[in-house]
């Protein structure tokens, strides 16, 4: 998507196109309403204060609750966790935990709660007898967009303020955060100068960046400067070999638990991978002084507008199907699409390396 850049009111507004490869920075996104996504307009004026209609607040009070988030992937989980971020909120006083298949990683998450290790949906609940259940499924909530001027919206399209949003209608009462509500994962690492995470695809790297397209990003940013560089490679258990990787002495993590992914990110000063869990949990990772590596997630077939924090700091890389799939606001597994009919617009080893490699070391800083 090319974008027109206007500053209104201190931000700035986006003209959306779409084109070859969108380069997205990450934070919030205002928009002129007639290149607004499709998406469904919030009831009220929130950006003015107004409030929801009255929904189940006092029956969440009284009987506290439960949020099932299911037993998809962790990007499901990792984005889904704003829910529980809304519900804590109106209900501050209860006691929290956790059961599901990760548990080690729960425990460093900004929500204080105790947690118990188990297979399963991922549960989050109070303590209480008879809560008030509610699921949490990333297909269901829409894009929101609220009116903020005439002839302007702001589009709430990141996963964890669709949930927010969606929650704070059920509640019936206005909420606190404006932007990313997602949790954070705590790590007392601070970062390493010029150390790049790269996170490759669980599947096959058709359609992808593999083990080859990472290794040139990698080679392009030593070749645009000079410095100490230090390279971690995260890969899934489905690759044995990544010679590619190797053969730059990258440091090779296998198939790491994500807990441990925490303090890995930390100390990087920028992460690049695949759109999967992991990527977004890089861009959950705080380190003690509140700050954390910059992530650029590769979009090749999903809506990178979707499936992303909304942190400032979360950027993307999209494809010409990536970006179709946000305007629209559709789901390609939900939707059936089958992106082979796009070609190239849904292929990422399109995307040139060495812009990708441009593009991460500007959002680093490094030139």
């Amino acid at each position: 998507m090319r974008t027109e850049q206007a500053v209104r009111s201190g931000q700035t507004a986006i003209r959306w196109q779409v084109q070859d490869v969108r380069w997205h920075r990450g934070g919030r996104q205002l928009v002129p309403v007639e290149h607004a996504p499709f998406g469904r307009v919030l009831p009220y004026r929130r950006a003015a204060g107004q409030t929801p209609l009255p929904g189940c607040l006092p029956l969440v009070r009284s009987r506290g609750w439960l949020a099932d988030l299911g037993q998809q992937g962790l990007a499901d989980m990792l984005l889904g966790l704003s829910a529980v971020v809304a519900l804590r909120e109106v209900t501050p006083g209860l006691s929290l935990h956790y059961s599901g298949p990760r548990a080690r990683l729960m425990r460093r998450c900004s929500i204080p709660m105790t947690t118990t290790e188990g297979w399963g949906p991922h549960i989050v609940r109070t303590g209480t007898r008879s809560p008030v259940r509610f699921r949490v499924d990333a297909e269901e909530p829409p894009a929101w967009l609220d009116h903020l001027a005439p002839g302007q919206v702001e589009v709430h399209g990141a996963l964890p303020m669709r949930h927010y949003l969606a929650m704070e209608q059920q509640l019936g009462l206005r909420l606190s955060l404006d932007d990313t509500p997602a949790p954070t994962f705590r790590s007392e690492e601070r970062a390493v100068p010029w150390h790049a995470v790269l996170v490759l695809c669980a599947g096959s790297s058709r359609s992808s960046y593999g083990s080859a397209e990472f290794a040139a990003v990698a080679a392009e940013m030593m070749r645009t400067r000079s410095a100490p560089w230090r390279f971690t490679a995260v890969v899934p258990r489905t690759l044995r070999s990544v010679p590619e990787l190797e053969e730059m002495s990258a440091q090779v993590v296998h198939a790491p638990d994500p807990a441990d992914c925490v303090d890995l990110f930390a100390s990087a000063e920028v992460v690049v991978g695949v759109d999967n869990g992991l990527t977004q949990l890089a861009g959950l990772t705080v380190r003690p002084d509140g700050s954390g590596p910059e992530v650029v997630g590769l979009y090749a077939r999903r809506s990178h507008t979707k499936w992303i924090t909304g942190s400032r700091r979360h950027h993307a890389v999209a494809t010409r199907f990536s970006q179709m799939v946000a305007l629209a606001d559709r789901s390609p597994d939900r939707d059936e699409f089958d992106e082979a009919v796009w070609g190239d617009a849904a292929d990422l080893r399109c995307v040139p390396r060495s812009r990708v490699a441009d593009f991460a070391g500007r959002c680093a800083g490094w030139w």
